[in-house]
Formats: C-alpha cells, sequence, structure tokens
C-alpha cells in the first residue's frame, strides 16, 4: 500500500511520471493471479509507451496512483491501466486512503475465483485517466474521466467557440453539411482535452458542431481548439447519446 504521497513532498513531474508507473503500480489481484505484469520487464515495457501527462492549468502533481484493472473476465480479454493523479496542495492523503480502502475491500471479498469482486473504478483523485491495454500489454491512448472536464469556464468557452467559428476547419465543416436539421443549435464548447488525448502540447478546449440528431444518438464534428494560440489544432467525428 502507497503511505506516502509523492516523493517526500518533491512534486512528480511529467517527465517523472514512467519511472514512477514503473515502480510504483498496483495489479488487481484477479489480474495478479493471471500473472499479468508480475515481471519487472513488462512494468517496464508498459511505462516506457505512456502517453505524456500534464497537470490541468500549471499545477503539479505530488501523487500518481497507478493501477492495473480487472475486465471481471477470466482469463481476462481487456484490461485498463487507470492513473489516478492528486495536486499538490489538494486531499492527497484522503485520496490515498480511499484506495487503500479499495484495495482492502477486494481482499475481503476475494476469497473464491468464481465470485465477482469490484474493481478500482470511481476512486477520488485531481484527475483520473484511463488507458485501455491490448493483448501484449500495449497501451492506448489516455482518456481523462474526471466529472470536472466538462466544465469549461465562459471565458475560455467563448474564445474556444469565438476561435473555432472565424476558422477555415469550421468553414470547410460547414462546407460538407448537407440538409442539416434545424434546431440543433451552434458551435458549443463541451470539455477540456488533456495533452495525452489531443497530442499538443498544451490542455485545449472541444468545441462541438452538431450535424445530425435522431432522438436518441447524435453526431457531428468535433473542433480542438488552443485558447492560447488561438487555434484550430484538429477535426474529428464524435458521437453522443441523448442524456450521455
Amino acid at each position: 500500500m502507497l503511505t506516502s504521497p509523492g516523493r517526500g513532498g518533491i512534486p512528480i513531474l511529467p517527465e517523472d511520471i514512467p519511472v514512477h508507473v514503473e515502480k510504483q503500480l498496483r495489479v488487481h489481484p484477479r489480474v495478479a493471479y493471471q500473472g499479468r505484469f508480475s515481471s519487472e520487464d513488462a512494468r517496464r515495457l508498459l511505462a516506457g509507451q505512456l502517453p505524456k501527462l500534464v497537470p490541468f492549468k500549471g499545477k503539479a502533481y505530488a501523487e500518481v496512483i497507478p493501477v492495473i484493472d480487472w475486465d471481471h473476465k477470466l482469463p481476462s480479454k481487456a484490461l485498463l491501466l487507470r492513473l489516478f493523479c492528486f495536486y499538490e496542495g489538494g486531499p492527497v492523503a484522503d485520496g490515498v486512503a480511499a484506495f487503500d480502502a479499495r484495495v482492502e475491500l477486494i481482499a475481503a471479498k476475494d476469497k473464491f475465483p468464481e465470485f465477482d469482486v469490484p474493481d478500482f473504478e470511481g476512486l477520488p483523485a485531481d484527475e483520473s485517466y484511463e488507458i485501455e491495454l491490448d493483448v501484449d500489454g500495449k497501451p492506448g491512448k489516455a482518456r481523462l474521466v474526471s466529472d470536472w472536464r466538462r466544465e469549461v469556464e465562459d471565458a475560455a468557452g467563448r474564445i474556444a467557440v469565438d476561435v473555432a467559428k472565424a476558422s477555415a476547419e469550421f468553414a470547410a465543416v460547414l462546407a460538407s453539411v448537407g440538409n442539416r436539421p434545424r434546431g440543433l443549435g451552434g458551435l458549443e464548447a463541451v470539455s477540456w482535452v488533456p495533452p495525452c488525448e489531443s497530442e499538443h502540447p498544451r490542455w485545449t478546449v472541444d468545441v462541438w458542431y452538431l450535424m445530425q440528431f435522431d432522438g436518441r444518438m447524435g453526431q457531428g464534428r468535433s473542433l480542438v481548439v488552443d485558447t492560447i494560440d488561438r487555434r484550430v489544432i484538429t477535426v474529428r467525428d464524435f458521437s453522443v447519446r441523448a442524456g450521455g
């Protein structure tokens, strides 16, 4: 179990995270039973392939808890690396305590292999990431799953929408639109995008333009905007379920 945050009060820098993951990686017991990530080589290989994590808005990480989580299947088919990141000056001890409590809960229920046991989903953290691992343990892109990712403050949202609206990329989107139903609204700033998702050095804002909606599913184009350089860095498709 983890007993102290960070490295004796020294921040964990983005470039330090791979080594930190290699040394501190936790493995769900049901994954450990299968012999996955038990060797130093496997942990080193995973750590060396991680996308770069950059704390939000100039903050610094005091602790990062990495854990290989179970997919509730034996043998496992799709594992998940969870990264629970805690800022300096935040409730690091509370986060570590919540993780340790989950470890104890899993251990208490892990008596018979035919029974299900909890995983590590939903633990509190300042930034929570999920990274899918393929059958060989190679990581894909990291995905920020913290609820606050959709809390884009008004000022940043307005800049992102204005930049998107004036861009050549949005002009191309409009030119490609056929009979767009009325009432779908305009551009909307919907979430923060971390560098590990966008492959851009800075945090960006995801601006959506809904193009179709059948009452259940919506589809459209997303313009990812750097609000510092004030430019669109990429355009991608999105789909969303009503109420999702």
